[in-house]
């Protein structure tokens, strides 16, 4: 399923690689996974996926026909090399941008990067409700950006994407 209002120049790329610092929740499992029948919803991290409850609250959130699972960055590029995600409406959800850079270095080479929730914290700057970013984010992102992937800042598909420009 497409959502028909999105121009073309608008239409999201598969597999979404999203950055959320909530991780998992509503607007990522319902707003996305189910509005766009996204199969599977990966939350990727490393801290997260060390931690056996934690991982085992995050994995039952997700519902059973999203097929999702908490892994870490290097399991995820490996499925990516390997192509387990080629033909799939995937979403890797990755809690920063450091982590999608982690991410693409280690081989997982995805060419967008949505920015759906950087939330206010202590010396982060307000660029959209929904995103605040630190130095060393906007860093990050010039560093993604320079290795030619497109950044959008989007909160949920049937917002207008925004372009990420410094």
């Amino acid at each position: 399923m497409s959502l028909t209002f999105l121009r073309r120049k608008d239409r999201l790329v598969f597999p979404l690689v999203r950055v959320d610092d909530r991780l998992l929740h509503g607007q990522v499992i319902v707003g996305w996974g189910q509005t766009l029948q996204l199969c599977p919803v990966l939350l990727v991290s490393d801290r997260v996926s060390r931690d056996r409850a934690m991982s085992q609250t995050f994995r039952q959130i997700i519902p059973e026909e999203q097929k999702g699972d908490v892994i870490s960055l290097t399991e995820a590029a490996q499925r990516w090399q390997r192509g387990d995600f080629k033909g799939t409406r995937a979403m890797l959800v990755v809690e920063a941008p450091v982590d999608a850079l982690k991410l693409l270095r280690l081989g997982a080479q995805f060419k967008e990067l949505v920015l759906g929730g950087l939330h206010f914290r202590e010396g982060r700057e307000e660029l959209l409700p929904y995103l605040y970013l630190s130095e060393w984010d906007r860093t990050t992102l010039e560093e993604l950006r320079n290795l030619g992937v497109k950044i959008r800042c989007q909160d949920l598909p049937a917002t207008k994407p925004v372009p990420y420009e410094e």
